[in-house]
């Protein structure tokens, strides 16, 4: 079950509220670890236009000076109740900024532990970085990003020159940042540019270059991300799941009444082993014989044994 009220979503997992005036996310509280995801004060999920205009490779390029120019679009123009019913609640959250409208869904399911943040943005700027931003309670000197087949550590801090030229940084479905007792995962389906500067953590949206194409980027753009606050690190609430999950969803297809051998309900493969995601099945070329791809992505030696055969006829080769 789902609450909801103008400035407040709450299921048995998380508490969100939200800030009637400027449409920050100002709580985004934890029940289960009892915890508080976003620092006193802050203004999560917080929508900062950067001026963006770099020296080289206009649509390519983000230079370092893009953080000296920032303008936070603290108002909102409504914050109104969408849904409040069993399933989900939503508030949604509109704004205006120069030449674009925002609109921000927020959404949170009945027994979900996380938040979903549906945008639907109407951009026209020139030369501007649209970020969301988080201010966190727990962090670290190193954020995790998930990169192919695995993660990688970049660091918080700004201290030398090598830290300081990974002022954005790719990740493909999420990157984490917390401490070993608590975490935030900010998860995403299609926007892969981040940084992450000691307690804060943000996502790059969208861009607007002039060069090669004059309306790069102009027009409707819909697009989700989602909010997850979890207790320990990024390896014991299964994040790279909940990336997986985010991104390939179940589809269902309503079909005729037909014959056939199969149950209700089947699986053609699964991991027993939490930590093993099977990327990949394809039939092999040369033999009567199906080949798995999978990988690890805790560093165990739990692997392989993971897997259960569903046509006996068939070889597994690993």
């Amino acid at each position: 079950m789902t609450r909801s009220d103008p400035t407040t979503l709450e299921n048995s997992f998380l508490k969100v509220t939200i800030d009637p005036t400027t449409g920050c996310i100002t709580s985004l509280y934890n029940k289960r670890s009892a915890f508080e995801t976003l620092t006193p004060g802050s203004c999560g999920n917080e929508l900062i236009a950067f001026k963006d205009d770099p020296k080289m490779f206009d649509a390519w390029n983000i230079d370092a000076e893009f953080v000296d120019n920032p303008t936070k679009l603290d108002h909102a123009d409504s914050v109104q109740v969408m849904e409040s019913g069993p399933l989900r609640a939503v508030v949604r959250v509109t704004r205006t900024w120069q030449n674009s409208k925002f609109v921000q869904d927020i959404a949170l399911y009945s027994g979900a532990d996380e938040v979903d943040v549906t945008n639907d943005i109407d951009w026209h700027e020139t030369h501007v970085l649209l970020k969301a931003a988080f201010d966190l309670t727990a962090s670290s000197g190193m954020a995790t990003y998930e990169i192919p087949y695995g993660t990688i550590q970049r660091p918080t801090t700004r201290n030398n020159s090598w830290e300081i030229a990974k002022f954005e940084v790719p990740a493909i479905r999420w990157a984490d940042l917390g401490d070993a007792q608590h975490g935030f995962s900010l998860i995403n389906e299609s926007k892969y540019g981040y940084d992450a500067v000691g307690h804060t953590l943000r996502l790059s949206l969208l861009r607007s270059p002039v060069s090669p194409d004059p309306a790069a980027d102009r027009g409707h753009h819909h697009f989700s991300y989602a909010l997850y606050p979890h207790a320990g690190d990024w390896k014991q609430a299964l994040t790279v799941q909940r990336g997986y999950d985010y991104n390939y969803k179940l589809v269902g297809t309503q079909v005729e009444a037909h014959t056939g051998v199969l149950p209700l309900e089947h699986s053609f493969i699964a991991s027993e082993a939490q930590n093993v995601v099977v990327t990949a099945v394809k039939k092999a070329e040369d033999g009567d014989a199906l080949i798995v791809r999978m990988y690890e992505w805790e560093k165990t030696l739990t692997c392989i044994s993971a897997f259960q055969k569903v046509q006996p006829s068939r070889t597994w080769r690993t």
